[in-house]
């Protein structure tokens, strides 16, 4: 029975919550911004760096499968 007690506030701050956003939403505007030519490159190298660590990562786990020996018999 406690548990309703701290759920329906809970509740309460989340709908709250949820209708400040979708108003937020509703009532956008024209930013007036650009990207520079840079931000471009800085994503792709992100990417990039990402992948690369991906893949590092992908063949560590890969030689540690390797490596283990099967069962016991």
């Amino acid at each position: 029975m406690d548990d309703m007690k701290v759920m329906k506030p809970l509740f309460a701050v989340l709908h709250t919550l949820i209708l400040a956003l979708l108003f937020l939403a509703a009532a956008e505007r024209q930013a007036m911004a650009y990207t520079d030519p840079g931000s471009g490159a800085l994503i792709l190298q992100a990417l990039f760096a990402a992948l690369a660590g991906v893949l590092f990562q992908f063949r560590r786990i890969k030689t540690w499968f390797k490596g283990r020996t099967g069962p016991k018999s």
